[in-house]
């Protein structure tokens, strides 16, 4: 069944030149619209809405974590 989680990415200084956004859509087969960001040279971060098959967007945010990529859940507010 497709869901929709929106979570916000921070990537560390050695990642954020890194496709990982790109390889988590190939990979995983889910949609990602980014609804904000913002990039430094010292770090960058995306609120993201990850939308597609449960199994395909857990594993697919377990995986953006292994990779060093701090995900959290998104709560208003």
């Amino acid at each position: 069944m497709p869901i929709e989680r929106k979570v916000h990415l921070t990537y560390p200084p050695h990642l954020k030149d890194q496709p990982l956004i790109y390889e988590l859509i190939k990979k995983f087969d889910v949609v990602v619209n980014i609804l904000e960001a913002n990039v430094t040279p010292q770090e960058g971060w995306l609120l993201v809405a990850v939308r597609g098959e449960e199994q395909f967007v857990k594993e697919g945010l377990e995986w953006m974590s292994a990779q060093g990529i701090e995900v959290k859940e998104w709560a208003k507010g």
